[in-house]
């Protein structure tokens, strides 16, 4: 049997005071109840850690042998104590995480600088990464979750949905679509589309949409980047069909967002992260602090 911790305390407030009495105080219990305690890490070690008088303990030298070590155990103890204390109420910690450049851009500054004000002894690393590299880190472990959009998750993640984004057409101001109350995609079809590239998420919503019309629309202009169709857009060569959130993410005076309708076309932006582990508290209240914020999808 191990000694416990009561034990070792007791036994360091023993060979400190070398009476039970002080001991007794020092430990708010009962002087029978130290030397109790004393007599059990005896009978637990096998050996003698103190010679007994009428008035006073005299510490053996087996005890005088292993005081500093139990005296460091019980200062590791208490700092393991202190260090989770201060995790558990943000005090310290580290928060890693990767997101998306639209992301990273547009929500993830705003809700950092309110992060930082109520932890700021919590270190932030933000990996900015593009959608089909934000699985493979937080499956290692390299980050502690990612913030995204993807079709679902694979084995060893799961996906909890933070907000909902919907497919936007970017135009001008002065354009003539930014004028309508409530644009649909039958309206968007007047103008020259600007697009992502095919085989990416975004292109096959678009895609699915125009499916669903019975339509068929070329788009006269494809980019690898969004960045490159806003420029685009703002240049008056057509609207780019994004995602709305990106023109909070990198603004251009000129340009609008136009939620499209008939069909309203969303995609869900995720937090992914390794099935059955748990967010640490640093985590825990970054996801509160974007629920807060940004608010809850209606069914998430």
């Amino acid at each position: 049997m191990n000694p416990t911790l009561k034990q070792l305390q007791a036994f360091v407030h023993a060979c400190r005071f070398g009476v039970l009495t002080r001991a007794a105080d020092e430990m708010f219990i009962t002087q029978p109840a130290v030397s109790v305690l004393i007599r059990q890490m005896e009978e637990a070690l096998g050996v003698r850690l103190f010679d007994r008088t009428s008035r006073s303990l005299r510490p053996t030298v087996a005890a005088r042998e292993i005081l500093p070590t139990v005296e460091r155990m019980l200062r590791d103890l208490e700092s393991l104590k202190s260090s989770v204390k201060e995790l558990v109420g943000r005090q310290r910690g580290h928060l890693r995480f990767a997101a998306t450049p639209s992301i990273a851009g547009a929500i993830v500054p705003r809700l950092m600088a309110e992060y930082r004000t109520l932890y700021p002894n919590i270190e932030v690393s933000i990996d900015d990464a593009a959608p089909d590299r934000l699985t493979a880190p937080t499956l290692t472990g390299d980050v502690e979750f990612s913030i995204g959009t993807i079709d679902e998750a694979p084995e060893g993640l799961t996906l909890q949905c933070l907000a909902r984004d919907r497919l936007c057409a970017i135009c001008r101001k002065d354009a003539r679509l930014a004028r309508k109350r409530r644009p649909t995609w039958e309206d968007a079809l007047a103008y020259p589309w600007i697009a992502i590239k095919a085989n990416s998420g975004i292109r096959s919503l678009i895609d699915d949409v125009l499916f669903t019309l019975g339509v068929r629309k070329p788009v006269q202009y494809e980019v690898s980047y969004m960045t490159t169709g806003l420029s685009m857009a703002q240049a008056g060569l057509g609207i780019a069909i994004f995602p709305g959130i990106l023109l909070s993410a990198f603004p251009h005076p000129d340009l609008v967002a136009c939620k499209l309708e008939g069909p309203a076309v969303t995609r869900d932006i995720s937090l992914i992260r390794r099935a059955e582990h748990s967010l640490s508290p640093a985590a825990e209240s970054f996801v509160d602090l974007w629920y807060k914020r940004i608010g809850r999808p209606a069914q998430a």
